[in-house]
């Protein structure tokens, strides 16, 4: 399943992927890999014990190398 941003959302991965020369596919995947990391820092999903944000971080982190 893909989704689709809102116009604000929009405007705002635009607004910080410009502000740091990144294309907005990178800044997606770095927001995602922060975003991931803050929630599950000292969260545990009731319903899926375990998101492993190491691998879900590399897996983000290496798409952004791979787009450079």
């Amino acid at each position: 399943m893909n989704f689709t941003l809102n116009d604000t959302q929009q405007q705002v991965l635009e607004e910080v992927a410009e502000a740091e020369m990144r294309t907005v596919e990178q800044m997606l995947s770095l927001l995602l890999v922060q975003g991931v990391r803050f929630y599950f820092c000292d969260y545990c999903s009731p319903f899926y014990n375990e998101v492993n944000a190491d691998k879900l971080e590399e897996q983000l982190l290496k798409e952004v190398k791979d787009a450079i």
